[in-house]
């Protein structure tokens, strides 16, 4: 397990007596110790903008991530916006939210000084943020509060996301310029000239750079997103952590019970897509290819899994394939019913150009179906890498590779029982792991001299003298 940073590794000093030097050794040393302790060695805060019922990927990173903890005796605490439909939980602290109209997306409410007071009275050790919106703002304005570690995931390839939502860059700029106020950074010089798309990645640029500023660690699931985008901090913060993640066990008819209620026949060769039904995930690309695939296997159905955001544009895209009628779509779905998708499929299609690791990928892996991947830096990094089939962004191409694995029953196998193996040495367990020893660098960085220069910045909790 290799935990140095990318480049520019260099040793950290431990804090000399402190409780923070204490906790930062115990981490360092047996991350797995700490389930024969009798508390938890480790509480960790984490903010999210996104969380149940909405599915996603930082959902599942953050589910994985906080079970596993738990079987190592850490703590953890989960800030996210509050949903009606979301289970009572004491390791919840739910923030004011207002839906969004958007695949049960809530937007939180602006943070407060009196949100760090509640996230105070949890006593934790290590913030950790996994997205940049409001929540995300809070657990940022938490740390540099409470004078905590700051651990942050750069999940999403925000430049990709602002492209495909189409976000004007007045809007960019106006939140910009909210978030830095919200810090108290320097009055910020944002990027003038050029075209509205270079406009729009420089503020992109100009917001990660005041998001990550302070980060003690920033974490990315794999080096796809290094290739895409350099992150404005220095490369000995920058950690490489993939999600471990499990799939749900289901009975041995699960696969032919979903085709059964799905209308999908038992020899059909159907390939399976899971996640947003949306323009960044690729979706022109795969109905495209599927409609070119249909010429020569005319059996072959197309399973959509997941949150359709625009459904008056995904049915253009199947009219316009000639798959309108070959193609399911079934909305999002609960895990066990996820689970029952991948049992019923063959091939796995994964036609995304914007993610930063896919874990439905892993998910389609442990199932045994071999994907058919776009993106050639996600499929040459992570723990999967160069398992499955890589098609490029070209239709005719991503077609041709889907044939070869419906048409061909031994490779499609061997792809798929490869592509488990490789997902098996990547359980939970082992992310967990990882983590803990990621946090206990956090720590020890936090309390070490390479923080003094931001530490005038930082201060003890006076909740009175803070209220906004």
């Amino acid at each position: 397990m290799d935990l140095r940073p990318l480049m520019g590794a260099r040793r950290i000093r431990r804090g000399r007596t402190s409780v923070r030097g204490d906790l930062a050794s115990v981490i360092a040393l047996d991350p797995a110790a700490a389930a024969r302790t009798a508390r938890p060695t480790l509480r960790v805060a984490h903010f999210t903008d996104t969380y149940l019922p909405r599915r996603d990927g930082v959902v599942t990173s953050l589910q994985s991530l906080t079970a596993a903890m738990a079987e190592l005796g850490h703590a953890s605490l989960l800030v996210v916006p509050k949903h009606p439909d979301q289970p009572a939980d004491e390791e919840l602290l739910r923030l004011r939210s207002l839906p969004c109209g958007v695949a049960q997306f809530r937007l939180a409410a602006w943070p407060r000084s009196r949100h760090v007071e509640r996230v105070a009275h949890w006593l934790p050790h290590v913030v950790h943020v996994h997205t940049p919106g409001p929540v995300g703002l809070l657990g940022i304005f938490a740390a540099r509060r409470l004078g905590l570690p700051l651990v942050q995931t750069y999940h999403t390839d925000l430049r990709a996301y602002a492209d495909a939502y189409r976000l004007p860059t007045s809007v960019i700029e106006g939140v910009l310029r909210c978030y830095a106020r919200r810090l108290g950074s320097p009055k910020l010089a944002l990027p003038r000239g050029g075209n509205r798309t270079e406009r729009r990645d420089a503020l992109v640029d100009a917001g990660t750079g005041l998001l990550l500023a302070d980060a003690d660690a920033v974490l990315v699931p794999t080096p796809a997103i290094l290739t895409r985008c350099r992150l404005p901090i220095d490369d000995d913060r920058i950690y490489v952590a993939p999600t471990g993640v499990s799939l749900q066990d289901v009975p041995a008819d699960a696969g032919p019970a979903f085709r059964r209620r799905y209308g999908i026949g038992p020899d059909e060769p159907v390939v399976l897509f899971v996640g947003r039904v949306n323009r960044e995930k690729g979706i022109d690309l795969l109905t495209e290819a599927f409609g070119r695939l249909r010429d020569v296997v005319p059996a072959a159905r197309l399973l959509l899994v997941g949150a359709v955001y625009d459904s008056r544009w995904v049915q253009r895209l199947l009219e316009q394939a000639g798959v309108a009628d070959r193609t399911v779509l079934t909305g999002q779905l609960p895990p066990a019913e996820v689970a029952a998708a991948y049992a019923a499929s063959d091939v796995f299609a994964f036609p995304s150009l914007t993610d930063t690791q896919g874990l439905v990928i892993q998910e389609a892996a442990l199932a045994g179906l071999p994907a058919v991947l776009a993106d050639e830096a996600l499929y040459a990094s992570g723990p999967l890498a160069g398992t499955g089939v890589l098609a490029g962004p070209d239709p005719m191409r991503y077609a041709e590779a889907l044939e070869d694995l419906l048409t061909n029953p031994v490779r499609r196998a061997c792809v798929g029982e490869e592509a488990r193996r490789r997902a098996r040495r990547n359980p939970p367990s082992e992310y967990a792991q990882r983590m803990a020893a990621i946090y206990g660098r956090a720590v020890r960085r936090a309390g070490s001299a390479t923080r003094l220069s931001r530490g005038e910045r930082r201060g003890p909790f006076r909740s009175r003298r803070l209220i906004a």
